[in-house]
């Protein structure tokens, strides 16, 4: 128990210390998809360093033992009583069978909002462009995607602004990024105790969408239509957490 406690500490010691580095020296730049590679690399290094071990051999030479005279030695065997002492409860299986509860439980409701993802999803028609699959859906506030899918409520946007998203959400589709957020996500459900891993999940999301932005203002002629895009989408915020949003990071850090 002791060992899987110091590997918990190490773990969660990292991680704190990827996003410090990351809060004072990158979190500023623009260089995001460099940050992007960062932040998941903090992640697998966290889990994956403290089961490194590194040992030394020293070779140390041999002491000689002195020999003692065996003729009058009398071996005698004792019974030593001891002690009948009771079983303690052991706590701390009890406080860990209580944190893997609240982690399954967290990832049972990552599995509830990928099936109901699906469920939604198959209940309309499926537009298949380009690389990507766009469902419209009048019941969707907010436009988001998830791994190949585009959901968007086309009535709610006109056709700039639904060319502005459909740029932005394929940037999500083409780059993979529901990988990142799945990951940050059961990294959650693993470490839910430290409140620094929540912090993470954020820094993670917020990147990913100055990577769309970026690169859709690449493709994009008219910046400030691009802007008031983002602003529409500002008051509709009751997607999945495992989705990728339009909007997903302060509004005034996307725009500056």
């Amino acid at each position: 128990m002791e060992s899987y406690l110091i590997y918990f500490a190490k773990v969660n010691g990292l991680l704190i210390l990827f996003y410090l580095m990351y809060v004072l020296f990158l979190r500023k730049e623009t260089f995001f998809t460099a940050n992007r590679w960062y932040l998941l690399a903090g992640l697998f290094i966290s889990i994956t360093l403290p089961l490194l071990t590194f040992t030394k051999t020293i070779y140390i030479e041999p002491t000689p033992i002195p020999e003692f005279p065996t003729e009058n030695i009398v071996v005698q065997n004792l019974e030593i009583m001891q002690p009948i002492q009771e079983a303690q409860f052991d706590w701390s299986l009890l406080l860990l069978g209580i944190y893997g509860i609240i982690s399954l439980l967290i990832v049972l409701k990552i599995g509830i909002e990928l099936v109901s993802f699906f469920k939604k999803i198959n209940n309309h028609e499926i537009q298949k462009i380009d690389n990507y699959s766009l469902v419209d859906s009048n019941s969707t506030e907010n436009p988001f995607s998830f791994f190949n899918y585009i959901v968007i409520n086309k009535n709610r946007f006109s056709e700039n602004e639904l060319h502005h998203i459909l740029i932005h959400e394929s940037i999500h589709v083409a780059q993979k990024h529901s990988l990142d957020v799945l990951l940050s996500k059961l990294f959650c459900a693993l470490l839910w105790v430290n409140p620094i891993v929540w912090l993470y999940r954020k820094a993670i999301l917020q990147n990913l969408e100055f990577i769309a932005d970026k690169l859709s203002f690449e493709q994009i002629e008219n910046k400030y239509d691009y802007q008031r895009t983002l602003l529409k989408v500002v008051t509709h915020q009751h997607n999945l957490s495992i989705t990728n949003q339009f909007y997903q990071s302060l509004i005034k850090k996307r725009i500056v």
